[in-house]
């Protein structure tokens, strides 16, 4: 059996399970795209330096995991593409001077880096106080059997993907009442659209 990375079930939904299930063509969930980070460039948006980028460069340092977030209202989360072998961390400055910061990673950075403008976009500092208020509220969702939430991403673009077996109008008010703005609510199972 080849697995197809899918498959759309229809059926009756009860207490105690489904019931008269039909197996439909594959439908993807239209809850948002958050999770597979398929919006993140697959190669560096900078230029190569001029010698190119080097093969098998480790793209995980301390030392920039540090100033990262000793400076965390002026960065993204960092990430890593590849060209080749090559692995390059790029970061994003998300305010402030990109040429200074550029000059300041690249003093404790030696392998490949490419740091890029990305004004406006949700810094280090903002994802960890989403975490701090959003994502410690779901996580005491999370105790709860009831609610059935079996996984939350951790924050990305200033959202929260949170994975449940049912959206139900009770478990909607509590989410409501966290703050809908910051959350992808992403039920396993749905209402069929006729």
């Amino acid at each position: 059996m080849n697995p197809t990375g899918g498959a759309t079930l229809r059926g009756r939904w009860h207490p105690d399970g489904l019931s008269d299930i039909q197996r439909q063509p594959y439908a993807p969930t239209s809850a948002g795209d958050l999770g597979n980070h398929s919006d993140l460039p697959d190669t560096p948006p900078c230029p190569a330096p001029s010698g190119g980028w080097r093969d098998g460069e480790d793209w995980i340092d301390d030392q920039v995991h540090e100033y990262l977030h000793k400076h965390a209202d002026q960065f993204a989360q960092p990430f890593a593409t590849h060209v080749g072998n090559a692995r390059i961390l790029v970061v994003e400055v998300v305010s402030g001077d990109v040429d200074r910061a550029r000059a300041a990673l690249t003093a404790i950075y030696t392998d490949n880096l490419c740091v890029v403008a990305a004004p406006g976009g949700h810094s280090i500092a903002d994802q960890e106080k989403l975490q701090a208020t959003t994502g410690k509220a779901v996580g005491a969702l999370m105790g709860d059997p009831a609610a059935a939430i079996y996984s939350v991403t951790t924050p990305r673009d200033g959202k929260m993907r949170v994975n449940m077996v049912q959206l139900t109008q009770p478990l909607y008010d509590k989410f409501a009442a966290i703050g809908l703005d910051h959350l992808i609510l992403d039920p396993w199972i749905r209402p069929a659209v006729p």
